[in-house]
């Protein structure tokens, strides 16, 4: 059991860069701060006053399986994912561990303190060990507590610590939001890099938030701050926090031969203090119009994209988002169906792309056995674009380089992609007909390019 101890400020950096797996027993009083909420993980269970679960494979929060990052593991609330060890001393431990049932086949846990337990500003401690196996991505973060209002990133994300296996002794933080153009930032910046892998010992990782900052720590040194502009409102809300160990993903790759199960997360203690003296203004009306990523498109030109006579979408919008790679989107008079077209002038700064979506979803269950076709007008130096499709609950890409095309006319070519190419897409719910992403060269690189897109529809077999 650890007790509640006033230590000086010296005292406290010798505790912080203590690499034992022992328990500390004492609390560090942090100049300027006062202790207000904390889970020492001292009792025999998880204590359900301060954390909650998300369970399942994301798509009952409204997010396609795999949690939107093609994530392998199904979150569950059992004792085998998330409880409280003991060590040989009688200190305790959470534990959130990731197992494997039959192979391929993954659990872990995802904790949050939503609905129970919010934060805004301050300063956030938690003493962690990581698992660092490949395939393996350890997460403690933060996420506006306005999430069922507004969708990610709109609601912000802040993370204390992401690992992820391939590259075992480097945690990341960063920060993700919407700025005032509605489009989707983050802050990256640098990772912090050890000596030994963030399993051998535990470490402190902390988060100091105020108005006009957040700062990142690992043992009591800051190594990232990030500066909270006038178009960065999501970080002057309230906010919950999650613990997890995802297994799999775009990020981490999936576990292969060397990766063992359980692997597990460590957490010693997670603490919550307010900053003394600081004077904290209302949090700003959340503006679902201005903070919503994404720019739209005026609706009475997307139908130019679409074959003119059989109007399957006649409800459907455009949005364009990205990271810097986002097309400005306009109608073109070069087309081959009908009088128009769309003209998607792609920056190349970074990934970006356009989607259309239909609201409420739509049944093409029909349409199962037939194919998606479209017609691009393309430049030479292009190399290769994703094209994607979802449903309610999944999504699946294809690339325009492993098919072949039939010129059409005015120099556009004619694609036909058969739609069971686009296997976890459930046509009975079907959200996005077309969508049409990061673009590259030859080299694999983003780049400027003007494609025109024409004469989009689905046929049956």
């Amino acid at each position: 059991m650890k007790n509640i101890q006033l230590l000086s400020l010296f005292s406290f950096f010798l505790f912080a860069s203590c690499d034992s797996d022992d328990k500390p027993t004492q609390v560090p009083d942090f100049e300027g701060y006062t202790l207000v909420w904390s889970d020492e993980f001292n009792d025999e269970t998880i204590n359900r006053s301060n954390w909650t679960y998300e369970t399942g494979n994301g798509v009952d929060f409204g997010l396609p399986v795999g949690w939107g990052n093609d994530e392998l593991q199904l979150y569950t609330d059992t004792s085998s994912n998330s409880y409280i060890e003991k060590n040989e001393e009688d200190e305790s431990f959470l534990v959130i561990a990731a197992t494997e049932d039959i192979p391929a086949s993954y659990r872990s846990a995802k904790m949050t303190t939503y609905g129970l337990q919010s934060f805004r500003y301050g300063k956030i401690d938690a003493r962690i060990k990581l698992p660092t196996a490949q395939g393996m991505w350890p997460a403690l973060w933060l996420l506006g507590e306005n999430r069922s209002e507004i969708d990610w990133p709109g609601c912000g994300e802040i993370d204390i610590l992401e690992l992820v296996g391939h590259t075992p002794n480097r945690v990341q933080s960063n920060v993700h939001y919407t700025n005032f153009e509605k489009r989707y930032r983050d802050d990256e910046g640098s990772p912090i890099i050890l000596e030994e892998n963030f399993n051998a010992n535990f470490h402190n990782f902390s988060l100091e938030w105020t108005p006009t900052e957040i700062y990142f720590s690992l043992d009591g040194n800051v190594f990232k701050t990030t500066f909270i502009e006038s178009d960065m409102n999501e970080f002057k809300r309230s906010f919950y926090l999650i613990l997890n160990v995802a297994v799999g993903g775009n990020w981490p790759g999936s576990p292969d031969e060397t990766t063992t199960f359980p692997q597990k997360m460590y957490v010693d203690y997670i603490r919550y203090y307010s900053k003394d003296g600081l004077e904290i203004s209302e949090p700003p009306v959340l503006n679902l119009d201005e903070e919503t990523v994404g720019s739209f498109v005026a609706p009475e030109i997307i139908q130019e994209a679409f074959n003119s006579n059989l109007n399957q979408f006649p409800d459907i919008e455009l949005t364009i988002y990205g990271a810097g790679g986002e097309p400005d989107v306009v109608d073109s008079a070069t087309a081959v169906d009908g009088q128009k077209s769309l003209l998607f002038s792609y920056p190349g700064e970074n990934w970006g792309g356009a989607y259309f979506k239909i609201d409420p979803p739509i049944d093409f269950t029909d349409y199962v056995n037939g194919n998606l076709v479209f017609s691009v007008q393309l430049p030479d130096d292009l190399a290769d674009a994703e094209i994607k499709l979802e449903s309610v609950s999944a999504n699946t890409s294809v690339f325009l380089a492993d098919y072949n095309s039939e010129a059409v006319d005015k120099g556009f070519v004619e694609y036909t992609i058969p739609l069971a190419d686009f296997p976890d897409v459930d046509f009975s719910e079907f959200t996005i007909p077309f969508s049409f992403w990061n673009l590259v060269d030859e080299s694999g690189a983003f780049a400027p390019f003007d494609v025109h897109i024409d004469n989009i529809y689905l046929e049956k077999s």
